[in-house]
C-alpha cells in the first residue's frame, strides 16, 4: 500500500491508499476495484464522478466532482470503493480565510497515468498482485485447469 501512496502523492492528489487489504491470520487477500463496464458504482454516482473509460478499460474517477454522498460504495459488489476527506482552503479572491473539510470517491485507478502500470503490482515482493487482461486470464485458467487434470490422473 506504500507504493500506492507514493505513486498519487502528487499535487492535485491525495496521498492514500487506493487498495485495501483484508488480513487474517493465515492469508492477506487485495480487495480492489474490479473495473466493471457495467460498474454499479458508476451507475449510482450522481454527479459522474465516477465513469467508465473505454480506453483504458477501467472505472476513472474525477474527484472534483465527487460530492462525498457514498452512493457509490453502497453500490460496489466488492466493497473496493470509499470516501475519504481532505481538508481543503477555502479563499475571498486570492486570500486564504479558512479551510473546510471536502470529501471524494477513493478507489484503484489502475495508476493510469503510471508509466510503468500499477505501483502496488510493481512492488508486491511475493508478486501475490499481477495485472492480467482477458487474454491472459484464459491462458492462466487453460493452464491450471490442465494441471488439475494432470494431479487427477
Amino acid at each position: 500500500m506504500a507504493a500506492c501512496i507514493e505513486a498519487h502523492d502528487t499535487p492535485g492528489n491525495i496521498a492514500a491508499p487506493r487498495l485495501r487489504v483484508t488480513r487474517t491470520y493465515e492469508i492477506s487477500a487485495p480487495v480492489a476495484c474490479h473495473h466493471c463496464e457495467d460498474a454499479p458504482c458508476a451507475k449510482a454516482c450522481p454527479t459522474g464522478a465516477l465513469f467508465f473509460d473505454p480506453k483504458n478499460h477501467r472505472i476513472g474517477v474525477n474527484e472534483d466532482n465527487c460530492i462525498g454522498c457514498k452512493s457509490c460504495v453502497m453500490a460496489c459488489p466488492f466493497g473496493a470503493v470509499s470516501v475519504a476527506t481532505t481538508q481543503v482552503p477555502v479563499l475571498m479572491g486570492d486570500v486564504r480565510v479558512g479551510s473546510q473539510t471536502k470529501s471524494f470517491v477513493l478507489k484503484c485507478d489502475l495508476c493510469v497515468d503510471r508509466p510503468g502500470g500499477p505501483a502496488c503490482a510493481e512492488a508486491c515482493p511475493t508478486k501475490g498482485l499481477t495485472l492480467v487482461d482477458e487474454e491472459r486470464l484464459a491462458e492462466l485458467t487453460a493452464e491450471r485447469a490442465r494441471a488439475t487434470i494432470e494431479n487427477e490422473a
